[in-house]
């Protein structure tokens, strides 16, 4: 992330070198040693940034030199909006002189371009730039004694060269689970309690979701319930929002009730006498007082109701009063292989199969037998020709982190992660100020980012043109995930992000991108935001 934003900086800088401001406040050569001072730092932060993983020396070094950054981008911000401020005044006096007629009006004296609170203001930013340049040199002389290797980084966004996504709904390895799941749905077994509870338990980044969401669009399973609701709970259990949402389902528009009980009450009516299917996606709370009034509540559907719970804590399907209970297990090589290889390989010669099935295998060892791992190396090996290329992510140091905060599905992410581009980092790093299981508009995002500048222009290319190119080579990544396309053109047009990749874009923009819960008092200190999210939960 912090290749982008001094990237972002110098481009910035390269234009103040050039503009009006230079000559009007006489900083031309401090800002050119400041360009020259990002420039050097920029080729030592490709290998700073891979090594701030296992060096707390180099993380805080990085977090020196992003609050540097920061405060040059604040800075730079004042000079843009100084500059328009003068351009709009330029423009309005301009507009005053051809509006006078009388020959009185014009002997007066012309005013000034430029005014002298603004000449004022200039030079208060060219002695910030200069108190800057200071902090960059001593950032810059620290960064000698870790002798990073220099490197020009990754800095271009490539074209996607396919639009093709691989087709990973089908779930390798899994099939007499899923048997067994959709045979439970189907009543095909003892009744002891209605609506009876099933859950679905695992580790995350094993598949439960995927497993659950093929359940719920079987053909025969469609056919065997009235109603279908599926909810994505998280944490926290927001008993008054999974109210809303199940009825929202069911009645296909928003209610305009807010308290539980009226809600509640609605959901029982609507329910009452017919077969229901709910899904609670990744559950979290163990509070039995937090789920006792739905129980309650959807005791009114009529017998073979079934509820499908997902969690990665056991001690939630006790809560939930689970009758059965399937714990997922890791998949086999073979079966961890092929969901790598579906997509490593996709539209591949069978020579360059034969050439890399060796590495491919030992990278596979690597997933732990997860879903998400295979298929997130498998997105990263796509588009790698070469053994070299191969034999580089197999013997990555990423693999050896033992950090207790670092999952060991980070690591094929990490992986991912430094393979991207400096603007792709900072574009999906971004996504982190966002809450779990957002649905993602693409084109609205692409939006955000141009407005935080992340985007970098191209000659006679529209900078949204770019932006839908940004979105795309994340998705092609597997950092996306539950596309809908548009019917005509196959474009995606919302999609939402795996908890995990969640979770790790928030590790890697935890200093910068805070959520402030309204409900709650301030806990944290957040002089180093840049990104706030603001929760307000709803009234019960």
């Amino acid at each position: 992330m912090a290749w982008a934003l001094v990237s972002a900086i110098k481009d910035q800088l390269s234009s103040l070198i050039t503009s009006e401001f230079t000559s009007i406040a006489d900083v031309k050569g401090e800002v050119q040693k400041l360009e020259s001072k990002f420039h050097t730092i920029q080729a030592m932060l490709n290998d700073a940034e891979k090594r701030q993983v296992e060096e707390e020396a180099v993380k805080l070094w990085l977090d020196k030199l992003k609050d540097v950054s920061y405060l040059m981008d604040d800075v730079l911000d004042d000079w843009n909006t100084a500059m328009i401020k003068a351009e709009i005044e330029k423009q309005q006096k301009e507009f005053e002189e051809k509006a006078e007629t009388s020959s009185a009006a014009k002997k007066r004296k012309v005013w000034p371009l430029i005014s002298v609170p603004t000449l004022l203001q200039h030079r208060a930013i060219a002695h910030k730039i200069k108190e800057l340049n200071e902090k960059l040199d001593e950032i810059d002389r620290e960064g000698e004694v870790y002798t990073f290797v220099l490197t020009r980084g990754n800095e271009e966004v490539e074209r996607p060269r396919t639009t093709s996504f691989v087709d990973v709904s089908e779930i390798l390895g899994r099939d007499k689970v899923r048997d067994d799941l959709v045979s439970i749905l189907l009543g095909k077994g003892s009744e002891v309690e209605n609506p009876h509870v099933i859950s679905l338990v695992g580790m995350g980044g094993i598949g439960k979701t995927t497993l659950a969401q093929l359940a719920y669009n079987d053909n025969e399973v469609k056919a065997h319930f009235e109603i279908k609701v599926w909810v994505c709970v998280s944490d926290p259990f927001d008993q008054c929002k999974v109210a809303k949402e199940i009825l929202e389902s069911i009645e296909d528009q928003s209610p305009n009730l807010t308290t539980l009980q009226s809600l509640l009450n609605r959901i029982c009516n609507r329910v009452r006498g017919k077969k229901f299917f709910l899904v609670l996606d990744d559950v979290w709370t163990e509070d039995s007082t937090t789920w006792k009034p739905f129980r309650l509540a959807l005791k009114c559907a009529a017998q073979g109701s079934r509820i499908l719970v997902t969690t990665r804590k056991n001690r939630v399907t006790e809560m939930m009063g689970s009758v059965n209970i399937i714990n997922l297990e890791v998949l086999s090589k073979e079966d961890c292989w092929l969901v790598f290889s579906k997509i490593a390989f996709f539209n591949r010669d069978p020579w360059e199969f034969e050439q890399l099935e060796g590495l491919g295998r030992q990278i596979v060892e690597k997933c732990k037998g997860l879903p998400l791992a295979a298929k997130t190396l498998g997105s990263l090996m796509q588009y790698k020709r070469s053994i070299e290329e191969w034999r580089r992510v197999l013997d990555s140091n990423l693999w050896e982190l033992e950090d207790e905060q670092i999952e060991s599905l980070y690591a094929p992410l990490l992986l991912s992660y430094y393979d991207l581009s400096s603007p792709l980092r900072r574009c999906f790093s971004f996504c982190a100020v966002f809450p779990k299981d957002y649905v993602f508009s693409s084109d609205e995002l692409v939006l955000m980012w141009m407005a935080q500048g992340y985007i970098k222009s191209k000659k006679n290319v529209d900078i949204e043109i770019i932006g839908g190119d940004y979105f795309e080579n994340l998705a092609i990544r597997s950092f996306f995930q539950d596309f809908e396309r548009d019917e005509i053109d196959g474009k995606i047009k919302k999609c939402k992000m795996h908890d995990i990749v969640h979770d790790f874009a928030q590790l890697r923009s935890k200093d910068v991108c805070f959520t402030i819960n309204s409900n709650i008092g301030l806990e944290t200190d957040y002089k180093t935001a840049r990104h706030l999210e603001l929760e307000i939960p709803e009234e019960a």
